[in-house]
């Protein structure tokens, strides 16, 4: 595929681009603001300079790049592409309008693809009269640096479409993963637990907010803790996917949006991108800005002993009583999920795992630190973990369930 147009010129739109146009292809860029795309083409501009100061890039190279974006207010005219990104905001319906707009001015044998983080690629290809060219292709922010794409299949996506964009993805220098169409894809469903168990331990008084960032990033090896991360992606835009995720998935108590979050969101509290989140970034170095209300709690000695052999064969070896609990709920939480989407057939095991290292830097793939942990003690965790609450939210999945 040579010739590319991309829909919506905000980063993510924009930086699709770039990378299309960096690995040789025709792109129109396409949005109904000219101010937009007037910033979309200096930022681009600003990315392709960089990479001349870095030697990455030459100028010449750099010249031949820019030159491949042309730029447009409206999608009539598109021109013989043969393939179209839309990457606009999660809005059903604008999606479904720009779909429509595609179907009539795109090219019969092209490819139509949605950058969609949660909605469903099937309601988006209703749009369409033929829903064998609508697919998702999931590019992660900054998508010219991120290297996962996840390639979606709907209902009705044609399966070489589906190959085609991984195959376009890799040649773009991505990892691409092939996931089914279900609510968050791989990514925003698995990660949930990340962020929601870490939400609920701070609701409970367990620990605060640098404490549980502290404890993943030192016994489970993770870049960024559930608290920094969600202040780097934005707490509305985490909180948006968490709540598409959790009504598309019935409500299941597990996905179940926290008022913590929801308050801060409510009060303009987005992290890095306003000034403040879970942590005040005034100064040089973020400062915790949400202070836990401590409560007092009591491990039984059977599950103490469960956690402390948990922590161990996860290689959580020097934490302590709290900690351990810390850090086995969370990891226990993101372990879980993966074996639930495995269990729903979202994608291959090795996706899955290429995907949360890929996608989310974490220190190893879910399903193989599984393994290594056992799933015998993930199984048996997860059933004492459960035997604590009272929406059934640990209970394990089949994969674990098999385990004896």
């Amino acid at each position: 595929m040579q010739s590319i147009a991309v829909i919506g010129a905000g980063t993510m739109g924009s930086g699709i681009a770039q990378l299309a146009a960096v690995h040789g292809c025709n792109v129109r860029l396409i949005d109904v603001s000219r101010e937009v795309l007037s910033r979309a083409v200096q930022s681009v501009g600003k990315n392709l300079d960089r990479l001349v100061d870095k030697g990455r890039m030459t100028p010449a190279d750099r010249d031949a790049a820019a030159a491949r974006i042309q730029v447009s207010e409206t999608v009539q005219g598109i021109g013989p592409v043969e393939l179209a990104i839309e990457a606009v905001i999660e809005d059903l319906p604008l999606k479904q309008g720009i779909f429509r707009d595609l179907d009539a001015n795109a090219p019969p044998g092209a490819t139509l693809a949605t950058n969609t983080s949660s909605l469903p690629i099937s309601r988006i290809a209703e749009a369409v009269r033929d829903r064998s060219r609508v697919i998702g292709m999931h590019f992660f922010n900054p998508a010219p640096l991120m290297p996962l794409v996840e390639v979606i299949a709907g209902d009705n996506s044609d399966r070489s479409r589906v190959q085609a964009a991984a195959d376009l993805a890799r040649s773009w220098g991505k990892v691409p993963v092939i996931a089914r169409d279900t609510p968050g894809f791989i990514v925003n469903r698995v990660a949930r637990g990340f962020y929601l168990e870490g939400l609920r331990l701070l609701g409970e008084g367990v620990a605060g907010i640098d404490e549980i960032d502290f404890v993943m990033k030192k016994h489970g090896g993770f870049r960024m803790g559930p608290f920094e991360l969600m202040d780097l992606v934005g707490l509305d835009v985490n909180l948006a996917v968490s709540t598409s995720v959790w009504e598309q998935m019935g409500r299941l108590p597990r996905f179940a949006p926290h008022e913590i979050q929801q308050k801060l969101v409510a009060s303009g509290r987005l992290g890095r991108k306003t000034g403040r989140g879970f942590y005040s970034y005034a100064k040089e170095h973020p400062l915790p800005a949400y202070l836990v209300v401590r409560g007092s709690f009591v491990l039984n000695p059977k599950l103490s002993d469960t956690l402390q052999a948990f922590a161990s064969r996860a290689g959580a070896t020097s934490a302590n009583g709290t900690e351990q609990l810390i850090f086995a709920r969370v990891l226990c939480a993101v372990l879980n999920e993966a074996a639930f989407a495995l269990d729903d057939q979202v994608a291959s095991s090795e996706d899955i795992d290429t995907a949360m290292i890929k996608g989310t830097n974490y220190p190893r793939g879910p399903l193989a630190w599984a393994d290594e942990i056992g799933l015998r003690t993930v199984r048996g965790t997860l059933k004492a973990l459960n035997e604590t609450v009272s929406d059934n939210r640990y209970a394990p999945a089949k994969l674990f369930a098999e385990a004896f």
